[in-house]
């Protein structure tokens, strides 16, 4: 399974949170791209399992870039950075099929909580590592 991050920030800030991610997640390939060109040809061409949309992109914000993600493919799996707490998420996502929010700065307890909502939402079925 693929799980491509957009952001424009170092990758070494989703370092931990990535970590968590491939030990939770077997056969996890973790993606990186920095504009909404690359995530909008991604998904056209061969949509990843899962898309983080981080904030600060030069093009836009990741509840945009969500909007324009369903007029290409409504269908992928969206999980967004945000400030927002939750009410004001929900407020401001709904109807944009959102995953998950994201906290700004991803830790790894945010990468295994965020292994096992994928894990639950896939049934435990291929690309989730055994449990332990």
């Amino acid at each position: 399974m693929q799980i491509l991050i957009a952001t424009n920030r170092s990758e070494d800030i989703f370092a931990r949170f990535c970590d968590a991610l491939r030990q939770e997640l077997r056969n996890v390939e973790l993606l990186f791209t920095n504009n909404w060109t690359n995530v909008l040809a991604a998904v056209k061409v061969m949509p990843p399992g899962f898309l983080i949309l981080d904030q600060g992109l030069p093009e836009g914000g990741p509840l945009e870039l969500t909007r324009k993600l369903l007029t290409v493919n409504a269908a992928v799996n969206c999980i967004v950075v945000t400030e927002l707490d939750e009410e004001s998420f929900h407020e401001a996502g709904e109807g944009l099929g959102i995953f998950a929010p994201l906290s700004v700065d991803p830790s790894f307890a945010d990468g295994e909580a965020l292994a096992r909502s994928i894990k639950k939402f896939m049934g435990g079925g291929v690309g989730v590592a055994a449990p332990s």
